[in-house]
């Protein structure tokens, strides 16, 4: 999480005395809009990009104002209020309210008490009411059941749950938001179900990609050139923890086994292979998401930060996106500086290095194994 950005939401609601005393959905959409921001809005004027941050922030304190009962809002933004109305529009128009919408009627209470599960009752009640309200051809009701997963915007109940438990098997917890991050980057790009079949398809295969890319990305950054070993290593313990997801996860809230696992397939380990050689060749690490991991490894490693993803009980979201570019590049009157994924020269030459030994890994693990394959055969 982005300090800049809790400033900013305290400046917006400065009722509350501190960062901590910040509600965590308040939070987790303020850094998630602004992680679908930088995708769905990744090119904007140079007098818009210094009033992003505030904008998204702005953006959640609005959606949530009346679930979280905020004390009024306070905005201030960076730049001229006919520059920010147009941003602010923008930004409204094309970034998903779904994690903002409400439900029955309930107590502030009960819903900050629903509102803080990663996963809870809020996201699970939106995935049913686009179930029992679709209406067929026909005219009639179509049940939970008869209707695909692939109609649907939201992502189904199983995803988050299984996010926190597969990176707490692969001691990476602080990675979990980034994968939520990249799931909703690829699944729901700008809140509408992708026309992707692969992606529709392989939702398990896509979920163990996303989480050994950003795995491996922790790597390539902590370990200098890790061998194919490590490489080896790390598929395997993703494996091992996908494989047991299905028997040890409880998706909670949810009483139709069918329905809380909708979208779920068992996987091995070329299927994994196959999502990261798709991911690498789809250009996903272009994406804001992928560029986070640097920006958290760099605060985890200089202590500006604790663990990215450590916990995942408290809505959408993802930590701050991207690199810090070079103050100067964003000065402003008042000396404050954001933070921002900018696609240098420098990270596409990075980003072409990493998919090439990417690459070269996936290829040398497959003849590997087509070579014992063979000597397999031979022996028979």
């Amino acid at each position: 999480m982005s300090r800049t950005l809790e400033t900013t939401l305290l400046s917006l609601v400065p009722t509350y005395p501190s960062a901590s005393s910040l509600p965590r959905p308040l939070v987790d959409l303020a850094s998630s809009l602004l992680t679908q921001s930088r995708h769905n809005a990744s090119t904007l004027k140079a007098e818009e990009e210094v009033a992003r941050e505030h904008a998204c922030a702005h953006l959640a304190c609005e959606r949530l104002k009346t679930s979280l009962d905020l004390p009024p809002i306070q905005a201030r933004p960076p730049v001229p209020p006919r520059i920010y109305k147009r941003l602010y529009t923008h930004l409204d128009h094309i970034l998903p309210a779904a994690s903002a919408a409400g439900g029955r009627v309930r107590t502030p209470s009960s819903k900050l008490r629903e509102a803080q599960g990663f996963g809870g009752s809020i996201e699970r009640d939106q995935y049913r009411r686009h179930a029992e309200q679709a209406v067929g051809e026909k005219g009639g009701a179509v049940t939970p059941g008869k209707r695909k997963f692939e109609d649907r915007d939201v992502l189904p109940p199983w995803i988050r749950p299984t996010i926190q438990f597969v990176c707490t098997k692969v001691n990476e917890t602080r990675v979990a938001r980034i994968v939520l991050a990249g799931m909703e980057t690829i699944v729901l790009p700008r809140g509408r179900r992708t026309t992707d079949e692969w992606v529709n398809a392989n939702l398990a295969p896509l979920l163990a990609g996303i989480s050994f890319l950003t795995v491996w990305q922790i790597h390539v950054l902590e370990v200098e050139k890790p061998d194919r070993k490590v490489y080896a290593k790390a598929r395997e313990q993703l494996l091992d923890a996908i494989m047991k997801a299905r028997d040890e996860v409880v998706v909670k809230g949810v009483d139709d086994e069918d329905e809380a696992w909708e979208g779920w397939s068992n996987i091995k380990s070329e299927d994994i292979d196959r999502a990261v050689e798709k991911g690498t060749k789809s250009g996903w690490q272009e994406s804001g998401w992928f560029g986070s991991i640097r920006d958290m490894v760099e605060a985890c490693g200089t202590g500006k930060g604790n663990a990215a993803g450590a916990d995942l009980e408290g809505g959408d979201g993802d930590e701050d996106d991207g690199e810090t570019v070079n103050p100067m590049q964003m000065q402003r009157g008042d000396s404050m500086f954001q933070g921002r994924w900018a696609m240098t020269d420098r990270k596409r030459e990075d980003y072409r290095r990493w998919k090439d030994d990417v690459l070269a890994r996936i290829e040398e693990i497959k003849k590997e194994q087509e070579t014992e394959m063979d000597i397999d055969k031979e022996a028979a």
